[in-house]
């Protein structure tokens, strides 16, 4: 084993991703330091029977592109339909859950002959394994917080949402900020306000009410099962980072937008949130904790998806 499949063994080891989107990227980033060409990840079009392309890492073939529709045959790419965008050699993985299901797909095309080894196809395996798990890590939470949702429906259940309302949410926020006042556990409070993009008509309720639910869904979705997620307010949703740091946070925020950001970018209405953050630890209550990042997320639209961290609690 040579000193590039070793880094790239140690960097898809390293740690526990966090998320899909983390875990995406770090493969990806790996495979491109070592792999000739571009890289992309693909997530199966039941319906269209094609690898949609939807993260990219490197260059070389143009027509292998986020949004590219790869056709499949089996397990494998149409290598005639990679041919006509411009790859000369090419390596594919299917990205498979524990029950046989295909979910996915990882390949590697690079404009020239005879660019890959068995090392290489060796890495691209062993990457969309770990991938195949962390996809089904996260169909296995999305049931959990259905089933969870479905559980907790009736008072205190927001009706648009879904997600805890506004009284339930700040019951589950005293609980984590006793626990934060104590020194028991560190979290952090994030507030997210939403903005809907109007239409040529102007933003109806109805696209702000559709907007609100997919930034619900996105939030809920970026969180891990043990953080608290609940609407606040009219345009505004609230997450309760359960042994997060204060430091941490920002980096949260910047996964959890990159996601909304995919999200709206394929679907309508577009969609943009500011942003503010709390340390439970640096508040005199739960309820102040809740004023303080909703003061922060109101500064923080007027800079535009900026994380506004307020003087109070700051490490």
């Amino acid at each position: 084993m040579d000193a590039n499949e070793t880094r790239v063994l140690a960097r898809l080891g390293e740690r526990r991703p966090r998320s899909f989107s983390e875990a995406a990227d770090s493969a990806l980033g790996a495979l491109a330091d070592v792999l000739p060409g571009v890289v992309a990840l693909c997530q199966l079009d039941v319906d269209e029977q094609v690898q949609r392309v939807i993260e990219t890492r490197g260059g070389g073939v143009a027509g292998l592109a986020r949004g590219a529709g790869l056709p499949a045959l089996g397990d494998e790419l149409d290598g005639d339909f990679l041919r006509a965008l411009g790859a000369e050699s090419w390596l594919s993985a299917p990205l498979e859950a524990s029950d046989g299901r295909i979910v996915g797909a990882l390949c590697v095309a690079a404009g020239v002959a005879a660019a890959y080894d068995t090392a290489h196809a060796a890495e691209l395996g062993i990457a969309a394994r770990l991938l195949g798990r962390e996809w089904e890590n996260v169909e296995l939470r999305a049931e959990v917080r259905r089933l969870r949702r479905h559980l907790n429906a009736g008072p205190g259940t927001d009706a648009d949402t879904g997600l805890p309302s506004r009284e339930r949410f700040l019951e589950l926020l005293k609980r984590e900020w006793s626990l934060a006042d104590r020194g028991t556990l560190e979290s952090v409070l994030i507030v997210g306000r939403l903005s809907v993009a109007a239409s040529n008509n102007g933003a109806t309720r109805s696209t702000s009410k559709l907007g609100l639910k997919m930034t619900a869904e996105v939030l809920e979705g970026s969180t891990r099962l043990n953080d608290r997620v609940g609407r606040i307010g009219e345009t505004s949703v609230g997450a309760i980072l359960v042994g997060c740091r204060l430091r941490d946070a920002p980096t949260f925020v910047a996964r959890f937008l990159e996601a909304l950001e995919r999200v709206s970018a394929s679907e309508r209405p577009e969609i943009d949130v500011a942003c503010g953050v709390q340390s439970l630890g640096g508040a005199a209550s739960a309820t102040d904790a809740l004023e303080l990042a909703e003061a922060a997320a109101r500064e923080s639209e007027l800079s535009r998806r900026q994380v506004s961290v307020p003087e109070r609690g700051r490490e």
